[in-house]
Formats: C-alpha cells, structure tokens, sequence
C-alpha cells in the first residue's frame, strides 16, 4: 500500500538552491528531485490524505483549499525569486520519485525549450474598469462625432434641437461601450510592445470593489528585467490618459509566469 505521494510544485534548474524554501503544502520541506538539467520542486504528503476521491471532495471546502493554495503559491513565488521555475497546476501529484523522474525525462525537451523562452521574465498582471458615469461625462474626449453633434444642438432650433439631443443620448450610450473596448485594446497593445509575451483574459467582475466600475480588460504580461521600467513607464502614462476619463486600473507583480507555460501558452 503506497503510503506517500510526491506532490510537485514544478520545475526549476537542477542547480537550484532550496535551503531557503518556506515550508510547503502541509507544512512539509520543499526538495528537488532532479534529472539532468531540470528538477521537480516537490513535497512528500499522505497518500490518504491526497488520493484522488478526497481532493476531488474537499475542492469544496474553500478554507482547506485556501490553506494549501497559499502554500503552492507561496513556494513558487520563492522558487521565481532565486531562479527560473515552470508552475505546475495545484494538485500535480506522483506515485514516487522514479514517476517523477519519468516525467522529467519525458518531458525534458519541452521544459529546456520553456527555460529558453522565458528566461527570466516573470509574471505581470494589469487590471482595468470602466466606471460608466464618469466616462459618460467625457465622452466629447473620445468621439469626435459626438462633439460634432452637441454642436449642432446648441445652435439648432427648438424642435430640432430636441431631436439632436435623443440621438446624442442614444450615442452615449453606444458610444461608452465602445470607448470602453478601445481603451482596453490600446491599453493591451500598449503594454504588449514593452513585454515578451501577453495573455487576454476574459474580464471579471467578481471580487474587485463595486467602486472600481466595470471590468474591461484582463491582462498578463511576461515581463524581462531589462523591461520592467519601460512597463512601469508605459503604465503610468496610460494612467494618467485615461483615468480622468474614468478608467480605473490595477497591477499586480512581479509573479512567477503561470500564464506563459503549459497548455494556458500555447
């Protein structure tokens, strides 16, 4: 009966130094297990404790899920700050050592090939909101035919003025939606050109404060260190464009490059 499984973090540079490792999940000590160039960052856990069916059953359980989530995240940010590190998923578990090292060998040539791409990038995530109230009374900054037509309006005749004014209103409203994805898309194609690589999520809403507005873009950027001051630059010259017309935005880094390994970056 298999007493201990290999719960693995991911993969770092086999050279890597790990007495400086914060505990892991469970409180256990963070190891490699190595082959050839590359190391599984790993810690051994119960076998009971983490077979399939129980995982599967606690996912529910947000606070055992919390607690351990916080250890992954934890290991590989530290793992990200000494060296290069590949993160695997939560839940990345082995038979033993020997499973792993199989792992290693099989996957050796995609992981060498992930190490040579990001080098030593890392992880930088950049939020933005629409607050619609605000960017309704700015509108004229962005749309040249709105401007045109409040023109017309204030030199036109009472009827048709009236009329000028329903169809100013009507293109508020479309006009602040589709404001509101330009923004987004310059604001991504901006920070796209000072990074290696990007990442567009969908945009969500839930757990950001109401006060923030709508949310537009979702965005991760690997990010060299040779770059990040062209980032920070870039950043806050978007800022200050655009939050007076009531974008707000939020950024979040460095992080080890979760968006720019696996599946998630092919």
């Amino acid at each position: 009966m298999i007493e201990r499984l290999c719960y693995v973090y991911g993969v770092m540079p086999s050279s890597a130094d790990t007495t400086t490792a914060p505990p892991g999940i469970d409180g256990g000590p963070v190891s490699l297990i190595p082959n050839g160039s590359v190391a599984a960052l790993a810690t051994s856990v119960s076998a009971g404790d983490y077979a399939p069916d129980r995982v599967e059953a606690l996912t529910a359980d947000v606070d055992w899920v919390s607690s351990r989530a916080i250890a992954h995240d934890r290991v590989l940010t530290w793992a990200s700050d000494i060296s290069q590190v590949i993160p695997f998923p939560m839940w990345t578990l082995f038979r033993d050592g020997k499973a792993v090292k199989a792992m290693l060998t099989r996957r050796m040539a995609e992981l060498e090939r992930t190490f040579e791409r990001i080098g030593d990038a890392k992880e930088l995530i950049v939020r933005v909101y629409v607050q619609p109230g605000v960017l309704k009374d700015h509108l004229k900054e962005h749309n040249a035919e709105l401007t045109r037509l409040e023109g017309e309006a204030a030199r036109a005749a009472p009827g048709q003025k009236y009329l000028l004014e329903r169809k100013i209103e009507n293109l508020k409203r479309d006009a602040g939606r589709d404001v509101a994805a330009r923004v987004a898309g310059e604001v991504h194609d901006a920070l796209r050109q000072v990074s290696l690589e990007s990442v567009r999520e969908q945009p969500v809403n839930s757990g950001a404060p109401t006060e923030q507005g709508r949310a537009i873009l979702n965005a991760s950027f690997l990010v060299p260190p040779t770059r990040v001051v062209d980032f920070q630059r870039a950043l806050t010259g978007l800022v200050n464009n655009y939050e007076p017309s009531g974008f707000k935005f939020d950024f979040t880094g460095p992080w080890p490059p979760y968006h720019f390994v696996g599946e998630r970056a092919e």
